[in-house]
């Protein structure tokens, strides 16, 4: 079974009293070192550059400043940072569906059928997704 490093579970190995707790439940199979926990958690803890900021948005840029007697503040210099916006469902799909047609020698009813399948496959999981919300 995986075990996911959760904040409880650091949380757990911070608060170990040495009698072996920590070990138990969700604590199980990591490690029970507090000093690394407890740097995690504050890590984890840090604003992050892209807290608050809206999916579609795929680059952003932080300024740096240093207090100054006269005006108030001064920029020192900024750093932009980049990510990938995350694939839609239908996007991977069509990505996937585009690379099989693409390799393989495969007939055009073939082709017609594979799309066709993925068409079903892609309608189904939003009816599915659909009833559960």
């Amino acid at each position: 079974m995986k075990k996911e490093l959760t904040n409880e579970v650091l949380e757990t190995i911070v608060n170990c009293n040495g009698d072996g707790d920590c070990r138990l439940g969700s604590a199980k199979n990591f490690c029970n070192n507090k000093i690394l926990a407890a740097a995690l958690l504050a890590e984890r803890a840090k604003p992050k550059v892209w807290d608050g900021a809206p999916y579609w948005v795929n680059a952003a840029r932080v300024r740096f400043f240093v207090n100054d007697r006269n005006d108030g503040h001064s920029e020192v210099f900024s750093e932009t940072y980049t990510r990938e916006l995350p694939k839609t469902r239908a996007r991977k799909y069509a990505e996937n569906l585009y690379r099989k047609l693409s390799f393989e020698r495969i007939s055009d009813n073939q082709s017609i059928d594979a799309i066709e399948a993925l068409l079903t496959k892609y309608a189904e999981e939003l009816t599915n997704t659909k009833e559960t919300n």
